[in-house]
C-alpha cells in the first residue's frame, strides 16, 4: 500500500492496481490557502474509487463526477448531505448515466461492491466519515468528524455546554472503530481552534488502535504536527508519537505502509 498526502484531507490510496482518492476539492475555491495539491495519473490504475465525506468546498468538487465518463469503472462514495438528480449533472456537464455509479453513504450503512467495503460512521459537522477495508488493509478517513471546540469569543452563543455536548458526540461516533485494527488512519487537527487544535487527535490517538495516523485538514500549518509529537514525548508517550506521519507538504508520498 502506497500513500499519497494530496492535500488538507485530501489522499490518494495505492492497493495493488487500485486507487482510493478522498476528498479531492477544487483550489480555487480557497482562496485564502494556496494548496498545490496535484491529482494522481489515473490511466495507471484498473479500479478507482472517489470518496467524498461530504460537500464543503475544501472536501468536494463537482467537476470530479466527470471523471466517470472518461473511466466507466470508476464508483464514487459521496456523502449524505449530497444529491444530485439527473436533470442538475445534465446542467453541469455530466453525462446522467454517471449516477448509477454513485453511493449515497449514510452514517451506520454498511456497502460493499467488488471486494471493497465501506462502513460509514458519523460526522460532527457534515456528512460522513469512511472506515474502508479492502484486499486485507483497513483505513479510516474523519471527513470533517472532530470535536470542535471553537474557542468562545465576546457575543458568540458557544459555551462550555456546547463543547460538551460536541465533546460527547466526537467520542460516541469514533466508537465504532473500538477494538478494530487501522492500518493508516486520517484524522483532523485544524489550526483554527487554537489551543484546542490538539483535541480529536489526541482523544484518537489514545483511544483507537491505528498504525499509522495521518494529521489533516491543517490548512498548510504541518509545524502543528511537530509541536504535538513534541508534547507526546514530553509527556513519555514516544510509541504513541512515532504514530504520527510526519507531513511537511503537499504531494508527499508515503511508500510500502
Amino acid at each position: 500500500m502506497r500513500i499519497i498526502y494530496v492535500m488538507h484531507s485530501c489522499f490518494a490510496v495505492e492497493i495493488g492496481d487500485t486507487l482510493l482518492l478522498i476528498d479531492y476539492f477544487d483550489k480555487s475555491k480557497t482562496p485564502e490557502v494556496e494548496f498545490l495539491g496535484e491529482l494522481p495519473d489515473f490511466s495507471k490504475y484498473k479500479k478507482h474509487y472517489i470518496f467524498a465525506s461530504h460537500k464543503h468546498r475544501d472536501h468536494f468538487w463537482l467537476e470530479s463526477l466527470k471523471w466517470g465518463m472518461e473511466y466507466p469503472e470508476m464508483i464514487f462514495f459521496l456523502g449524505n448531505d449530497m444529491r444530485f438528480n439527473a436533470k442538475y449533472l445534465e446542467r453541469n456537464g455530466i453525462d446522467p448515466a454517471v449516477k448509477e455509479r454513485m453511493i449515497t453513504v449514510k452514517p451506520d450503512h454498511h456497502y460493499e461492491v467488488d471486494g471493497l467495503v465501506v462502513d460509514a460512521l458519523g460526522s460532527t459537522d457534515e456528512g460522513v466519515s469512511f472506515l474502508i477495508t479492502y484486499q486485507g488493509k483497513k483505513l479510516f478517513h474523519a471527513g470533517d468528524l472532530n470535536d470542535w471546540c471553537w474557542v468562545v469569543r465576546k457575543g458568540e452563543a458557544r459555551d462550555e455546554a456546547y463543547r460538551k455536548k460536541m465533546r460527547e458526540e466526537f467520542r460516541k461516533k469514533l466508537e465504532p472503530l473500538r477494538g478494530v485494527h487501522l492500518d493508516a488512519a486520517f484524522v483532523v487537527m485544524d489550526p483554527r481552534l487554537e489551543e484546542s487544535y490538539r483535541n480529536g487527535m489526541d482523544y484518537f490517538i489514545h483511544h483507537m488502535d491505528a498504525d499509522r495516523i495521518f494529521p489533516m485538514h491543517m490548512w498548510k500549518r504541518y509545524d502543528l504536527i511537530k509541536t504535538y509529537k513534541q508534547e507526546l514525548t514530553d509527556c513519555g508517550e514516544q510509541k504513541l508519537a512515532d504514530k504520527i506521519v510526519d507531513i511537511s507538504g503537499e504531494n508527499q508520498v508515503f511508500k510500502e505502509l
